[in-house]
């Protein structure tokens, strides 16, 4: 029997929604900020493929627009081989729907490797017309393009998970390529979500595996938000929030040797663990409580492998490196940080020239005319101006250090614990055993230019951009921690 405290259910969405109620309002809590859970239903069990004709129905009900009835159910996936024991899985689910017009259309058919990327959505966007009811059978990455183009289309939308490699199948959002940059835009909640422990369990390892990998983001991710807000460049920190998955974690890392077996056990808690953090992206309206400085090292090598012709590793597994990386960072700076040097220096600003030119050359070679550069720009430079307006919260941070160190402390877990999860469970620690395996450069280049390529503020902008730590988040920065993760076991 557990001894450890027991996770939220998350198919108890109706406990799930009191919890977070939009309505509450306490101090140190941005509860108005909070957007309602969306998801009308879960199921997550050995079984759960049996509920997807009803809900499927109830999806046509609740949501279907007028006229829509007659439509067809499209079943979206890409062209991978998915098994539920001894059968094809995705024909097993034409099969369970048909008492309705059903439709299955493969994306990507016709090239080596699937992407959310324009070409994709407008693929997706032709399946669609005419449908009553969208159904995803898949990954992250068609999951994606069914939830972006089904919400331009107003259409309902049910999810069958496959693996436990990602948690976009219970959130409100798309991580999308535009201009050959990866970014996340506004999208609806699936009408529900079908989580069958036997179709987890026929996934190849390696995608499960991923999946320990992303999660391993709750234990630096939260730190990068907290940080945000008492900077002064985001107001929506919401310890409850982060709360809700993080009373999880530990029961999360006991189970990564049988994440490893594929073990019915361990996936249930994996998967419950997942679904948990998709809808608390959901409710913070940002990936913020899942996605920091790991994720964006994460979305660079994919931009890097994108321009070099080469394949993708998981994003699971690349952000389960990453976040020994940037525990490893948050350690530093929890141990060098001069808050007395960061007061006396919080009204100097940066150059934007400077800054600019910098960001410019970290991303030109992305793609020929610039335009990966020139959004990338686009997005930092909100960031540079909230930074030099911002002096009095820096002030503030820099007086109130002691009290900031220590919560950002309670939010990351010590590099150590990251690599011995990853390990008990068989997934990579380094850049060079993710498959395919990351070249050394590459891995460089996007721990030193992880912090350039978006809006957001996290432990790489407070080291670049304040002397209070003694030094700046380059490449030089880059090479020593990683060569302290070698000492580990992790890094390149």
């Amino acid at each position: 029997m557990s001894l450890l405290p027991p996770l939220p259910d998350p198919t108890d969405l109706e406990t799930l929604r009191a919890r977070l109620a939009p309505g509450e309002s306490r101090p140190g809590v941005n509860a108005p900020g909070r957007r309602p859970i969306g998801l009308r239903r879960i199921e997550i069990g050995p079984d759960a493929l049996d509920a997807l004709p009803a809900i499927v129905a109830e999806a046509r009900e609740v949501r279907g627009r007028p006229g829509s009835s007659a439509g067809d159910v499209v079943v979206l996936t890409d062209a991978t081989p998915m098994r539920r024991g001894d059968a094809d899985l995705k024909a097993a689910i034409v099969v369970r729907l048909r008492g309705t017009s059903v439709r299955h259309v493969v994306l990507g058919s016709d090239r080596l490797e699937l992407h959310a990327d324009e070409r994709s959505l407008a693929e997706a966007d032709l399946a669609i017309r005419g449908a009553a009811v969208v159904v995803s059978v898949g990954s992250g990455t068609v999951t994606d393009i069914a939830k972006d183009s089904s919400f331009r289309a107003g259409l309902p939308f049910v999810v069958v998970q496959t693996a436990v490699s990602v948690n976009a199948f219970s959130d409100d959002m798309a991580v999308l390529l535009r201009n050959g940059v990866k970014r996340t835009v506004p999208s609806h909640w699936p009408d529900a979500l079908i989580v069958d422990l036997d179709v987890l369990a026929g996934a190849p390892a390696i995608m499960n595996r991923a999946g320990l990998g992303e999660l391993m983001a709750m234990f630096t991710a939260p730190a990068d938000w907290y940080l945000a807000t008492a900077i002064g460049a985001d107001d929506s920190f919401d310890p409850d929030v982060v709360a809700m998955f993080r009373a999880g974690g530990d029961r999360l890392l006991a189970q990564a040797a049988g994440i490893a077996a594929n073990r019915h056990e361990a996936l249930a808690e994996l998967a419950a663990q997942m679904t948990l953090t998709g809808m608390a992206m959901g409710v913070a309206g940002r990936t913020a409580p899942l996605s920091g400085t790991e994720h964006t090292i994460s979305h660079l090598l994919d931009m890097a492998a994108e321009r070099d012709g080469r394949g993708l590793a998981f994003h699971g597994a690349q952000v389960g490196v990453a976040a020994v990386i940037v525990a490893l960072a948050w350690r530093r700076v929890l141990r060098d940080l001069d808050p007395e040097r960061m007061a006396a220096d919080a009204d100097l600003p940066v150059d934007l020239a400077v800054r600019q030119a910098r960001v410019m050359a970290a991303f030109d070679s992305l793609d020929p005319g610039g335009s990966a550069a020139a959004e990338c720009w686009a997005d930092y430079r909100h960031k540079a101006d909230r930074w030099n307006s911002a002096g009095a919260s820096r002030r503030a941070l820099a007086e109130a250090w002691d009290g900031h160190r220590a919560t950002l402390d309670s939010l990351v877990l010590a590099p150590e614990s990251i690599v011995a999860a990853l390990r008990a469970a068989g997934a990579p620690t380094r850049f060079s055993e993710l498959t395919p395996a990351i070249p050394a450069d590459v891995a460089r280049w996007a721990v030193a230019s992880c912090h350039l390529m978006r809006d957001r503020f996290t432990v790489a902008d407070l080291v670049d951009l304040t002397v209070a730590t003694g030094r700046g988040w380059d490449e030089a920065f880059a090479d020593d921690l990683l060569a302290e993760a070698a000492g580990l076991g992790a890094g390149l």
